[in-house]
């Protein structure tokens, strides 16, 4: 059975690929990463809404597990730029544990407002 994060990650590589595409120095700032962080959330929220069985709480769970694989697969690898190389594992750490707060929020957020004002239908991440 495919994890949502396995369901999520043509689409998570797309959104990673336009990030390194615009930043091919390999570095983004940490704003860069909220953004991509912000955009990886409301597709897999999509996903998750459409896709996966299960009450709210487990479908958000779902969510931030699937958010931290992108983390660790995708973010935590490239270099912080103005990050020192030996302090660089602790600020990933901290970051990861800030965006994944922040996506908890962000989550709330998202499906607030699709409730409000209707799910995607004609995604592209959404089948």
């Amino acid at each position: 059975m495919s994890t949502l994060y396995d369901q999520a990650k043509k689409s998570v590589e797309t959104v990673v690929a336009k990030y390194q595409e615009a930043n091919e120095d390999g570095k983004l700032s940490f704003s860069e990463i909220v953004s991509l962080t912000s955009t990886v959330v409301g597709q897999i929220v999509s996903l998750a809404e459409t896709g996966l069985p299960g009450t709210g709480e487990e479908k958000k769970k779902a969510v931030l597990d699937a958010v931290a694989q992108v983390y660790d697969e995708y973010i935590a690898p490239i270099d912080i730029s103005k990050i020192p190389n030996f302090i660089e594992p602790v600020i990933d750490n901290g970051a990861k544990q800030l965006l994944l707060a922040v996506a908890d929020g962000l989550i709330d957020a998202l499906v607030a407002l699709f409730n409000e004002n209707g799910w995607p239908e004609n995604s592209p991440y959404v089948k």
